[in-house]
């Protein structure tokens, strides 16, 4: 039967049409020379798989061109390029130059932008309603109120160390005054470190004070007598501030430990006149202690703290209540594709690094993606633990998008951006790129066709410098200008299923996959087809389904291919109607165990050349999205062309799953 030969198949609409075989848009008779120009190049010499810079040659990932940060050593992978390199999805703040960041990255501050686009047209911050125990800083970040005045920047601006804040700031009589109005610590001046934030705890120290060398109990520094034990001198703990047990006289009783966490009484370590270091006064619970003794609280790990992290001993007792430990949840964070806002019953919205007992996590995934499980968008932090494991967020598949600008084809309606995950497959030909097949986008690096495309006669791969892809179009062309939206890559690998061996097998396992050099951007017109479940009940094919081809095949016999993507709607046939239509001999030779048939009979509607590669899509009865089904394979040939009376052969992508899901997950 080789000497009949037959057709790989591609769209049609109005053909006429012994075989023949159809690659790549030439026309082949199975036992005649085959075309030169298709016979498999040299193998190139290993080349970079992602970005090359201009001036150094050094090679970096693709991700990391046009990101905001400059990794090439000449700074090619962060210019004016990047506009046209690279396209920004929605959801991300695009810079000057065109490079894509996360939105949260505007207007923090911090130039993340390689030309600062993302500090430029910042407005006057806004203000936010900080909570009744944080200080809210001028850029509109908060913190907590004792973290005011302390000689430490807390804000990013540092706004909580400037004199028209803390100039009104009342300092106790044990610590230091900075000039600007800060409290630090009664130790802090001449002690070699600039504990005020502008260096004035260190300003007319003079000579630095001798370390004491004595072995006599040291001076204690009091407005008061301090309070003793026994009739001996009383118990001091340290000098600089005094800490007394005092069991009588002016003083406060030690607190009981916050469940879940403890306090502390730091003091400066004696004799390290120049140094921080800092050791902790052994006390208990209900002891009493002096005056001006001050309490340092912390939490155990996994706990945050409700409440201040200090107390003082005043007349009046301890200035403020010991806080409370709660236990958190694991942290939460926003990505790319996932927004996440948390809520507590009590404090309103809360950090979800630090949600605690009755917080609630919503959920909101980017445009163009949603939850795998489509639940509730909703998680409750409940004793440290989330009711539920935080939904995934995938991108959205197999939905016809309806967008603007109809146009009519030959009596039918033909949209731009419907049938989103439909994909341009181009080979380099001459001194550019012709577009030879179909293809259907699986996932954001991987496309699925034909193994045909992307082979010669005999199934050996053809190089993949020789092959780009192109999603988000309607015109036929590469690079064609009218189409605004539409990606291309160019291909990291080409995948062919091991068993294909072209005509010598039959055109079994007809099935490749390309994997994209760049990760592509979703969008209206850009969305992938759905594959996952594939074989379950709702995906059963009958012969009541009608399935959709879409591609830029002839249009008609002895035609050109279309310069519009064009759609084409064919039942699903079971093998017993499709044996007894297809001739005997060609269904015998070519209707293996992974092909299935679609098609009309003598309605002149067929796929032809041009389509081969592309996806037949049939919708889920569930939920009306389109799954890929199976992959433009081979047709019976006639006179010239394309047999658009009977029905053609089509790869059944689900007998291949396995290998398709082990594609899709090694390329994320």
């Amino acid at each position: 039967m080789t000497s009949d030969g037959f057709v790989k198949c591609f769209l049609c609409f109005y053909f006429v049409s012994s075989v023949l075989v159809i690659s790549h848009g030439y026309t082949i008779s199975v036992n005649e020379n085959f075309n030169n120009s298709l016979v498999r190049s040299p193998r190139a010499v290993k080349k970079c798989d992602g970005f090359v810079c201009a001036t150094s040659g050094t090679c970096i990932k693709a991700e990391d061109r046009c990101d905001g940060k400059v990794d090439c050593p000449d700074g090619s992978d962060e210019f004016s390029d990047c506009k046209t390199a690279v396209q920004c999805p929605g959801y991300l703040y695009v810079c000057d130059y065109g490079a894509c960041i996360d939105p949260d990255k505007q207007c923090n501050g911090v130039q993340d932008c390689r030309d600062n686009s993302d500090e430029i047209y910042c407005p006057d911050a806004p203000s936010v309603n900080c909570k009744p125990n944080e200080f809210e800083c001028s850029n509109g970040q908060c913190i907590h109120r004792d973290l005011k005045c302390n000689g430490v920047a807390d804000c990013d601006d540092k706004s909580d160390e400037t004199k028209e804040t803390c100039s009104d700031m009342f300092c106790p009589g044990f610590t230091f005054k900075c000039d600007y109005g800060a409290c630090v610590p009664g130790y802090a001046p001449c002690d070699g470190n600039n504990d005020c934030i502008d260096g004035s705890d260190e300003r007319n120290c003079g000579t630095p004070p001798q370390q004491n060398t004595t072995k006599k109990p040291p001076v204690v520094i009091t407005d008061k007598p301090p309070v003793v034990i026994t009739d001996k001198p009383p118990v001091v703990i340290t000098d600089k501030p005094p800490v007394t047990v005092a069991p009588e006289g002016p003083g406060c009783i030690l607190p009981p430990h916050p469940e879940h966490g403890r306090w502390m009484i730091e003091v400066k370590k004696r004799g390290r006149a120049n140094s921080q270091a800092m050791e902790t006064v052994d006390l208990q619970p209900n002891t009493k202690v002096g005056l001006n003794t001050i309490l340092t609280f912390k939490c155990d790990p996994e706990h945050v703290m409700s409440g201040s992290p200090f107390s003082a001993c005043f007349d009046e007792g301890w200035t403020t209540p010991p806080p409370t430990c709660e236990r958190l949840c694991p942290p939460l964070s926003s990505t790319q594709t996932t927004h996440v806002i948390c809520q507590n019953e009590k404090k309103g919205e809360v950090k979800c690094e630090e949600a605690t007992h009755g917080t609630s996590a919503k959920f909101e995934c980017a445009p163009y993606y949603e939850s795998a499980d489509r639940g509730s968008p909703l998680r409750f932090c409940y004793d440290g633990s989330w009711n539920l494991p935080p939904p995934q967020c995938i991108p959205v598949c197999g939905e016809k998008r309806v967008t603007a600008e109809p146009l009519i084809v030959n009596g039918q309606n033909v949209e731009k951006g419907d049938y989103p995950w439909t994909t341009a497959v181009f080979q380099k030909q001459g001194g550019g790129f012709m577009n030879v097949c179909g293809g259907s986008m699986l996932t954001q690096r991987v496309i699925i066709t034909a193994a045909h495309c992307v082979t010669d006669a005999t199934g050996t791969k053809i190089s993949k410098d020789n092959v780009r892809i192109g999603v988000g179009k309607y015109y036929k062309d590469y690079n064609d200008p009218r189409d605004t939206l539409a990606q291309y890559s160019e291909i990291q690998e080409i995948i062919v299923h091991s068993r294909y061996k072209g005509e010598a097998q039959r055109y079994a396992s007809d099935i490749a996959f390309l994997v994209t050099k760049v990760k592509l951007m979703l969008s209206k017109v850009v969305q992938p087809v759905c594959y996952h479940n594939l074989n379950d009940n709702n995906n059963r094919l009958t012969s009541r389904d009608v399935g959709v081809v879409t591609g830029w095949g002839y249009t008609e016999a002895g035609g050109k291919p279309s310069d519009t993507l064009k759609e084409v709607k064919i039942p699903y046939k079971d093998d017993a109607t499709c044996v007894a239509e297809l001739p005997t001999e060609w269904s015998d030779q070519y209707f293996t165990n992974d092909k299935f048939c679609a098609g009309h009979y003598n309605k002149s509607i067929a796929v032809c050349k041009g389509d081969s590669g592309g996806g037949l899509c049939f919708p889920n009865r569930r939920d009306g999205r389109y799954y890929i089904q199976g992959l433009v394979s081979v047709g019976h040939r006639v006179t010239d062309g394309c047999d658009v009376q009977i029905s053609a052969l089509f790869t059944k992508v689900g007998f291949h799953l396995e290998l398709v899901e082990q594609v899709t997950a090694q390329y994320q």
